[in-house]
Parts: structure tokens; C-alpha cells; sequence
């Protein structure tokens, strides 16, 4: 049977560098995309429910 894969590894490979490069980005961003939220002072965390009971 003739071997007919040398298209196909071209894409592999291009496909693989994309993976490898865009896991490489993702790790060293710390796992957020560039989108790290840095909490400067109580203005930036959620508000809190006060004066709920639970039943």
C-alpha cells in the first residue's frame, strides 16, 4: 500500500504548533488569557447579603 500521509502531516504540524504555542501563552499568563483581575481595595470585591437568616 502506498504511503499517502505527506499532506496531512503538513496540517498536523501546523495545527500542533498552534496548540503548543497557545498552551505555552495560557501557562504563562498565570491561566487567565491576559485577563487577570487584580483586587486593588474592598471597591473591587463583590458585596456581601447581611441581615439574611437561614431557616
Amino acid at each position: 500500500m502506498a504511503d499517502n500521509n505527506a499532506p496531512k502531516a503538513g496540517i498536523g504540524i501546523i495545527l500542533g504548533g498552534i496548540l503548543v504555542l497557545s498552551a505555552a501563552f495560557f501557562i504563562l499568563t498565570g491561566g487567565d488569557l491576559g485577563g487577570k483581575k487584580t483586587v486593588q481595595g474592598d471597591r473591587d470585591l463583590p458585596p456581601l447579603a447581611s441581615g439574611t437568616s437561614t431557616k
